[in-house]
């Protein structure tokens, strides 16, 4: 019987996919790079709120962008509360702006070549089985991914688009955008499109912004959360967290986890794997803080390729190994090559992943 997988991808998987392919240098995370040599969205957005009595003072940690904007509403003063708002439309104008930047707005080719290599038949009926996708991002890149390989979406619920085809097959894995999406507006049925560069925000746009307490109490947030509930409880033997730090502001996602692996253990079934495929001190990062999660294994751990280059915590500036998922995508599907384990031909974004290594 294949294995049955799911993803969770953070932040850092858009910015692999920025790394990856990018036209331009761009950074989609919050916290500056010494290392690029970028600002983060954190800096630009205060940079550009100017002067507005802020409680907080820079230090060299940065702001947290979450955290501030969470105590500003959370004053119930109403000058304060619009200085949330404010950000929120400043992070989403950013977001856009560097993805346009970066010429990857609608061509996700990391996202891409995961979709291809589950969706190959001798793969996903052997080796292992795609049972859904959770994200934190609010890109909509895997939105367009699954278009391209599956030729349908799947979001968890009914929607009306022009871009977009809807799956009504049931056959294509869900991606569930657990904050929602910039491109996503409320409706009966909501209305879904793809960010483009001249996407606006809108007062009805159906996503959480970034906040300390992601509340899904509302449709579709509560039914979203419970699909995740459910994949991860019961048609999951991995996890693999791409990009996800998995911070105190992710105390939503942690929770799900925590609980689905509560939940396989009161059934006395193999306590849920989880691999972490981000850098080897991200990965020891998380299972640091996240000691109550079990059975975690960093990228070096991993037995699916060659991760041995992870061993060493200084990487080479120019080391391949810094892309920690573009990396663990060629090695993963190299590695099923030489095993026969994929139809042929493989697909295109696959190939251009993998190289000429077999």
């Amino acid at each position: 019987m294949p294995k049955q997988v799911v993803y969770l991808l953070g932040a850092g998987a858009t910015q692999a996919e920025v790394d990856y392919l990018g036209a331009a240098p761009v950074l989609v995370l919050m916290r500056d790079s010494k290392r690029l040599g970028r600002e983060g969205l954190s800096t630009v957005i205060l940079r550009k709120l100017g002067d507005k009595g802020i409680p907080f003072s820079e230090t060299e940690h940065g702001v947290d962008i979450e955290k501030l904007i969470s105590l500003l509403t959370a004053t119930s003063v109403e000058s304060q509360a619009k200085l949330a708002e404010r950000m929120r439309r400043l992070y989403f104008n950013e977001i856009r702006l560097r993805l346009v930047k970066a010429k990857i707005i609608s061509r996700p080719q990391l996202a891409q070549a995961l979709f291809e290599m589950h969706s190959n038949e001798r793969f996903r009926s052997a080796v292992e089985n795609l049972s859904g996708v959770l994200t934190t991002n609010h890109d909509g890149l895997l939105q367009i991914a699954s278009e391209k390989v599956f030729g349908a979406v799947n979001v968890g619920f009914p929607f009306v688009s022009n871009d977009l085809r809807r799956d009504t097959s049931k056959r294509v894995p869900p991606i569930l955008q657990l904050h929602g999406s910039f491109s996503w507006q409320f409706g009966l049925p909501p209305r879904i499109s793809t960010l483009k560069h001249k996407s606006k925000y809108y007062a009805n746009t159906m996503w959480i912004p970034p906040t300390v307490l992601k509340e899904s109490k509302n449709y579709p947030f509560n039914k979203i959360s419970g699909l995740a509930y459910e994949l991860l409880a019961s048609r999951c033997d991995v996890l693999r967290i791409i990009g996800a730090s998995l911070t105190q502001n992710d105390w939503n996602i942690l929770s799900l986890i925590f609980n689905a692996q509560r939940h396989r253990e009161l059934r006395r079934k193999d306590p849920l794997r989880i691999e972490l495929i981000m850098s080897r001190l991200g990965g020891e990062s998380i299972q640091a803080s996240c000691s109550y999660l079990k059975n975690t294994f960093p990228i070096n751990h991993l037995s699916d390729g060659d991760f041995s280059g992870y061993e060493d915590y200084d990487l080479p500036a120019d080391s391949e190994l810094r892309n920690a998922f573009a990396y663990w995508l060629k090695e993963k599907i190299n590695h099923h090559r030489r095993g026969a384990e994929f139809d042929l031909p493989i697909g295109p974004a696959m190939t251009k992943i993998a190289g000429e290594t077999v």
